[in-house]
């Protein structure tokens, strides 16, 4: 990098001082058209020395890591999606046991993944309540939970 710089400065100055020695006329076009090119393949060296294959190599192992990097940030998301379907599913049995005045005292609904739909879908829960048979069928029929999934607590 720093002969790179080195060379577009020595061709500068170069142009610059064969420009100003010469004289006008078609003598200076003549000159004016030889320092531009000196001045473009200084700045332009890099590209004759370019290793193409290492270009090639370093593009490969970049595009390695974008995968890699998307595929967490896939996964991240997906945890994200299955935390965000089970607080609002527990969140819906508390509202409909708050609303039958049902003594609900916390939700615990887990969701599994369907590779088939690509979406995540209430499996099993847990209830800190006493059984109720109505809440059981709403969870079963609302949310596709059957009772042979659905534990209940009674700590009273």
């Amino acid at each position: 990098m720093r002969q790179w710089i080195i060379s577009i400065t020595a061709a500068s100055l170069l142009s610059a001082v064969a420009l100003t020695l010469t004289p006008p006329g078609r003598v200076r076009r003549v000159t004016r058209l030889v320092c531009g090119l000196m001045c473009a393949l200084a700045v332009a060296g890099p590209l004759v020395k370019l290793d193409i294959n290492g270009l090639a190599a370093s593009i490969a192992k970049y595009e390695q890591q974008a995968q890699v990097i998307t595929g967490q940030a896939n996964e991240e998301a997906k945890m994200m999606d299955r935390t965000y379907i089970e607080d609002r599913c527990e969140a819906y049995i508390l509202g409909k046991a708050a609303g039958a005045n049902l003594a609900v005292d916390g939700v615990n609904l887990s969701a599994r993944w369907d590779d088939g739909d690509l979406v995540w879908y209430p499996w099993s829960v847990a209830v800190d309540g006493a059984f109720d048979p109505w809440l059981s069928g709403v969870i079963e029929a609302e949310l596709g939970v059957p009772a042979a999934r659905q534990s209940w607590r009674d700590d009273g």
